[in-house]
């Protein structure tokens, strides 16, 4: 229960452009009790960013008006310590997401409880 209470405290941001995605990993992460804002690209994720706080962020390589890297890399300078997830269907793009900042990087199709048990660690 304590572990449930904490949880229900953290706050997370994805930027991805396709809503299935987006919806389902929204009801994912709120079944085990972490908030989850959803944006569609990466300037309303710079947005967002910028109003609210976020304790991670988890951000789709391919995105309309910026793409997850640049916003990785912009928030990066200011907040060095925030968690921030990669996802991409890219696998060779790999190195230049960790170059670009991330902390992590997931390969769609993303299945099971991967990205959420993920998503707890570095909260």
């Amino acid at each position: 229960m304590c572990g449930e209470l904490f949880m229900k405290r953290k706050r997370v941001l994805y930027a991805e452009d396709d809503p299935a995605n987006r919806k389902l990993l929204q009801i994912k992460l709120e079944r085990v009790g972490i908030g989850c804002d959803v944006v569609e690209d990466g300037r309303s994720a710079m947005k967002m960013f910028e109003d609210c706080e976020y304790d991670a962020l988890i951000l789709d390589q391919y995105m309309p008006e910026m793409d997850g890297e640049e916003v990785a890399a912009t928030i990066r300078c200011s907040h060095p310590d925030i968690p921030l997830i990669a996802v991409t269907s890219d696998d060779s793009l790999k190195s230049d997401l960790f170059g670009a900042g991330f902390d992590e990087v997931l390969v769609k199709p993303l299945r099971g409880n991967e990205i959420v048990d993920l998503i707890k660690s570095h909260l």
